[in-house]
């Protein structure tokens, strides 16, 4: 993983464009441009309660998502992960459950968070395996929350303690 920055911003604004990336997503229902991506990367780098950042190929340091902690509470030490592999061709490789361990790291152990959360639509079962793979458990489902195809899907809501990670 790595600092965003704005040679990003192209392949990060297609993705958000794309209906395959943003399927399971409350993302691609309005375009996005490619300067609200700008104005989101500069609001982002100021920002005191995210941290959001690249994930790179391994081999190559090409983008291929995006990750963060997001509305982070320094009072009650929390925060929420949002990740999206942007790349269909990095999907079902593990690189998203890599990048989730490594942002839970960096977040207990750096940020000395006590804990995350994580949501994503009932219909998206890559996301929550990849998270649940990192030791999120199942804390809530908040019905009928978002507008899928055609129908309505829950919202399913994870979370993981900092005294649960060090368990592991």
């Amino acid at each position: 993983m790595r600092v965003l920055c704005e040679a990003d911003i192209p392949l990060w604004h297609a993705w958000f464009n794309d209906p395959a990336v943003t399927e399971h997503m409350n993302k691609g229902a309005f375009p996005v441009s490619a300067v609200s991506q700008e104005e989101h990367l500069q609001r982002i780098s100021r920002s005191t309660t995210d941290v959001q950042l690249a994930i790179v190929s391994k081999e190559s340091d090409t983008l291929i998502g995006i990750i963060g902690i997001h509305k982070i509470d320094w009072l009650h030490r929390h925060g929420d992960v949002s990740i999206v592999i942007g790349d269909p061709a990095c999907w079902g490789q593990g690189k998203a459950a890599e990048a989730i361990a490594l942002i839970v790291r960096h977040a207990f152990a750096k940020l000395n968070l006590h804990k995350l959360t994580a949501g994503m639509w009932s219909s998206n079962q890559s996301s929550r395996r990849c998270f649940e793979k990192n030791g999120f458990v199942h804390e809530g489902t908040v019905r009928q929350q978002f507008f899928f195809k055609d129908r309505f899907v829950d919202e399913i809501r994870l979370g993981l303690l900092r005294s649960e990670w060090e368990a592991n």
